[in-house]
């Protein structure tokens, strides 16, 4: 009886103990288990083709892109109008002119598409406070076809579109989209980042600054990425009431540099952005902390006990811890990126476990970015565990990171 009372003791200890550490210097979070299904997913075991691959397939591309899933603690627009101007009288008046943005459901969206002709810069002085950033991408993926479509057919109801002379609402983007007429389907996605960001913006993250462009721009080196946004989608009544994601508040996309595509390699490298408008434009619709969440999916062999999911900060603003409180459905538990190198052991059915490994560049200390894993999952033969590693992120301004998975024996 005394034994086997020290037994329970000893495994209630180990398994209900929030961190410990080991003799090489890293410590080990609380042991996590993956649910048994009885075959990966499709969409996980294209995370294994080769860059060079991916590259080529805009369509594959697109289908990896959005298997990112984010969120924001603004699901939806206050008003379904802005304008240049705000205050009620203001607002009003330049909105009787014709000249507004309208929120076509009041929702913010996410957007998968691929990039059509580089990204539009501004000149080399801003037009008032208006600094955009603006990518043109076109879907390949049904629902976000769909979100085009649904998009022009609301564009056609607006009177500053009917009053075009030329508009043959016969044609596509005007009638249901097919595989054969994807091309013709575009979303317009533009945000003007954070002032004080966009120098090490355009050098470290994205083109951002007059000058230079996507073919440039060591992330890049390509005029037509395939991209994934999040932002609302609205309908800008400034012009003809075309379609857009403005401003897209979330961004990524896998980097797929020679460097990346090289010798049949695999491992992801996804860049990750999540901004604030900071134009005057949508202040009722965008007000500060910025708060949300990204899932990014990863996948590794049971064999690959060295593999490792590693975070790299680029450039980021000014954290605002308080704004996470207000996101809703977060885990209970949740941790702070506190440490360079932890450990996660996933246990596997067969009484063994998966050491996986989270890495960063550098301690940050704050509570308004923290991580966690979900949907942890092997197949019957625990030859693969795969899952998301997910992150919930509060700032005034703005946060861009890098986010290697790395697959190592």
């Amino acid at each position: 009886m005394k034994t086997a009372f020290i037994h329970h003791f000893i495994l209630f200890f180990t398994t209900s103990i929030c961190c410990f550490y080991y003799a090489d210097g890293s410590n080990r979070i609380n042991p996590d288990t993956a649910k048994v299904v009885a075959k990966v997913p499709d969409s996980f075991v294209q995370l294994r083709i080769s860059n060079d691959s991916v590259s080529k397939n805009s369509l594959l591309n697109e289908k990896i892109i959005d298997l990112v899933n984010v969120d924001e603690r603004d699901k939806r627009t206050p008003t379904p109008y802005t304008t240049h101007q705000g205050g009620i009288i203001g607002g009003w008046i330049v909105r009787s002119l014709g000249f507004y943005w309208k929120a076509v459901d009041r929702k913010r969206h996410k957007f998968v598409g691929t990039n059509r002709h580089g990204v539009s810069l501004p000149g080399k002085k801003d037009q008032l406070t208006e600094h955009d950033i603006n990518f043109n991408l076109t879907p390949h993926l049904p629902a976000y076809l769909s979100l085009v479509y649904d998009g022009s057919i609301a564009q056609s109801k607006r009177r500053q579109f009917k009053r075009a002379d030329n508009t043959d609402i016969t044609i596509p983007p005007y009638i249901a989209p097919t595989a054969e007429t994807a091309d013709a389907y575009e979303m317009h996605c533009e945000l003007t980042p954070p002032k004080r960001m966009r120098d090490s913006l355009n050098v470290l993250f994205y083109p951002c600054m007059h000058g230079c462009n996507l073919d440039q721009h060591p992330n890049f080196f390509d005029m037509k990425p395939t991209m994934g946004m999040y932002g609302i989608f609205v309908l800008d009544c400034n012009h003809s009431c075309h379609p857009e994601i403005h401003p897209y508040e979330w961004l990524w996309w896998l980097r797929l540099t020679e460097k990346e595509k090289a010798g049949g390699n695999f491992n992801k490298d996804w860049m990750i952005g999540f901004f604030k408008e900071s134009s005057n434009r949508f202040i009722h619709w965008t007000f500060p902390p910025r708060v949300g969440t990204i899932a990014v999916p990863f996948i590794f062999k049971t064999s690959e006990t060295n593999s490792y999911l590693k975070l790299n900060e680029i450039v980021k603003g000014k954290f605002r811890p308080n704004g996470i409180k207000r996101m809703e459905g977060l885990p209970k538990e949740t941790t702070q990126f506190n440490f360079t190198d932890t450990i996660i052991p996933v246990m596997l059915p067969n009484g063994k476990s998966f050491p996986l490994q989270l890495k960063t560049d550098k301690v940050t200390n704050t509570s308004a970015l923290k991580w966690w894993i979900s949907d942890l999952q092997t197949d019957e033969a625990n030859e693969w565990v795969w899952g998301y590693f997910n992150m919930v992120l509060s700032v005034k301004d703005g946060y861009t990171a890098r986010l290697e998975s790395v697959a190592k024996e």
